[in-house]
C-alpha cells in the first residue's frame, strides 16, 4: 500500500442536543430517516489466522494505507422541507478511512479510523457545520499473537466472534447491522483456534467501542451499539451493554475445492445497565446459520434470536441504539431470518471484476402491535482487477419498517415500526484503495 493520506483537519464538535434526523427534515440535512448509514465497505485485516499456513517463519510486515470514497443517492421515498413527498438525487464526499495492518511470525495488530461529514447526511439543517471530520470514530484498533498454527488471542477494539463477522455481501451490511447483531466491534479479548474444517472462538468484552466525535450524545460510533438515546427519540432509554460473552463454532460440513458448507452456531449473553433506574438487565441473542459455495455461486442462511430486558424506566419492549452519530430504537425481543445468494460473473477483457447478489432479511418482533422490520437488496460490486485499488458498489434497497430505507423509519422503524409501507433507493459508493 501507499503512504498514509494527510490527516483531515479537526474541529471540536458540536452541543449533543442538536437534532440528528426527524421524520420531516428536508432532504439536504442528515435525515437519517431517509438515508442509509454511512456506508459499512468491508475491510480486510488480518485479524485471527488463515486456514492454511506455511512452514516457513512469516516475515515482519506493516502495511499503511487509506480509503477515500464518494456515493451517489438516488431516494424514492423522501420529503421535502414542506413536507411534500419527492424523489431526490445527492452526490457527495463519503469516507476518509486510514487504516496499519501488522503480521510477523508470533504476532499481528490492524487499526482503522474513518473521517466522516461534508456530505448531505450531515447536513446544515441537521445541525453540523459541513466540513470533512466533523463526525469521526474508531473502527477498530487490536493486537494479537499467535500461539500456534491454529490458536491466537487478540485484545483490543476487534469483531465480536458472532457468525461471521459479514454475513452478506452488501456494504451496508444486511438489516442485522441495524439491529446491532451484525459487524460489531467491541472492546475485550478474545481466544480463536481456525483449522481447515474446524473454528472456534470465545471472547470477552467489558464493553462496547469508543464514540469519538460528533453531535450525538453517545453515538458517534462504526457499530450498531446499545447507546443512551439524543433528545429527539420517543421513549428513548439511557443504556449501556457490559460483561458480554460471545462466542461461535464452525464446522466444514462439506469442504472441497470447488464446494464448501458450513455450519455455524453462535451465542451472545450480557448484562444491560440502566443509568435511569441503576439496574442491570440482560441481553440473550443466539444464532444458526448455514454458509455454502459452489463454483461462482454462493449463498447464506441465517436465523437469530434476540431477547433484551433493558429495564427501562418507562417501556421494556424497546431499546435505544447508535451509530454513526444518530440514535433509534429498535425491537427489545424478536426473531431475525436472513438469507443471501450470490454469483461472481466472468467479465473477460473488461478491467473489472463483478459480483452480483440478493438478499433479503426480516426481524419478526414479539410485542403486541409491533410491525416487522424487512430488508431486501439487489445490488453488485465492481473490483478493478489490476490490484483491486478501484472499486464501485451498486444497490437497490426495498424496505418496510427499515430505518435506513425511506422517510419517517429511522427512529421507530425498527421498534414498533413505520408506516408499514414498502420504501425504495439506489445508492452507489465508489472509492479508491490506497
Amino acid at each position: 500500500m501507499l503512504p498514509v493520506i494527510a490527516p483531515v483537519i479537526l474541529a471540536a464538535s458540536a452541543p449533543a442536543t442538536i437534532r440528528y434526523c426527524s421524520p420531516n427534515t428536508a432532504a439536504d440535512s442528515t435525515d437519517a430517516t431517509t438515508c442509509a448509514a454511512p456506508a459499512a465497505e468491508p475491510a480486510p485485516s488480518v485479524e485471527g489466522l488463515p486456514v492454511t499456513q506455511s512452514d516457513a517463519p512469516a516475515k515482519a510486515k506493516l502495511n499503511i494505507g487509506a480509503a477515500l470514497r464518494g456515493r451517489y443517492d438516488l431516494r424514492f421515498n423522501d420529503i421535502g422541507g414542506a413536507g411534500q413527498r419527492r424523489t431526490s438525487n445527492h452526490l457527495s464526499f463519503d469516507t476518509l478511512a486510514l487504516t496499519a495492518d501488522y503480521d510477523s511470525e508470533k504476532f499481528f495488530g490492524a487499526a482503522q479510523y474513518r473521517f466522516y461529514g461534508a456530505s448531505f447526511l450531515y447536513g446544515k439543517n441537521g445541525g453540523y457545520e459541513g466540513y470533512p471530520g466533523e463526525v469521526q470514530f474508531l473502527m477498530y484498533a487490536y493486537a494479537g499473537a499467535k500461539l500456534s498454527k491454529e490458536d491466537s488471542v487478540t485484545v483490543g477494539v476487534q469483531p465480536v466472534p458472532f457468525d461471521d463477522r459479514y454475513w452478506g455481501s452488501s456494504i451496508l451490511d444486511d438489516l442485522g447491522f441495524a439491529y446491532g447483531m451484525e459487524e460489531v466491534y467491541n472492546l475485550g479479548i478474545k481466544y480463536k483456534r481456525q483449522t481447515s474444517n474446524f473454528r472456534a472462538e470465545l471472547g470477552f468484552f467489558p464493553g462496547s467501542g469508543p464514540a469519538v466525535m460528533g453531535i450525538s450524545r453517545d453515538a458517534a460510533r462504526y457499530s450498531t451499539n446499545i447507546a443512551r438515546a439524543d433528545g429527539y427519540v420517543p421513549n428513548g432509554s439511557q443504556n449501556d451493554e457490559r460483561k458480554m460473552v460471545i462466542g461461535n463454532v464452525q464446522y466444514a460440513l462439506v469442504n472441497q475445492p470447488n464446494t464448501t458448507l458450513k455450519a455455524t452456531a453462535s451465542g451472545w449473553i450480557s448484562s444491560i445497565y440502566n443509568f435511569d433506574t441503576g439496574k442491570e438487565g440482560s441481553k440473550h441473542l443466539f444464532a444458526f446459520s448455514l454458509t455454502g459455495s459452489r463454483g461462482p455461486w454462493s449463498a447464506k442462511a441465517l436465523i437469530a434470536r434476540q431477547d433484551i430486558d433493558p429495564r427501562n424506566s418507562g417501556r421494556n419492549d424497546m431499546i435505544t441504539v447508535g451509530g454513526f452519530d444518530g440514535s433509534y430504537n429498535i425491537a427489545a425481543k424478536g426473531t431475525y431470518a436472513f438469507g443471501e445468494i450470490g454469483r461472481t460473473i466472468d467479465t473477460g477483457k473488461l478491467p473489472f471484476d463483478l459480483l452480483v447478489y440478493a438478499n433479503y432479511g426480516r426481524f419478526m418482533k414479539d410485542a403486541a402491535g409491533f410491525k416487522d422490520s424487512e430488508r431486501f437488496d439487489l445490488g453488485a460490486v465492481w473490483t478493478a482487477k489490476d490490484k483491486g485499488r478501484i472499486k464501485v458498489y451498486s444497490e437497490f434497497l426495498l424496505g418496510r419498517n427499515d430505518p435506513y430505507v425511506g422517510a419517517g423509519q429511522f427512529i421507530s422503524g425498527a421498534a414498533q415500526g413505520g408506516d408499514s409501507k414498502w420504501k425504495s433507493a439506489f445508492m452507489m459508493i465508489f472509492g479508491y484503495y490506497f
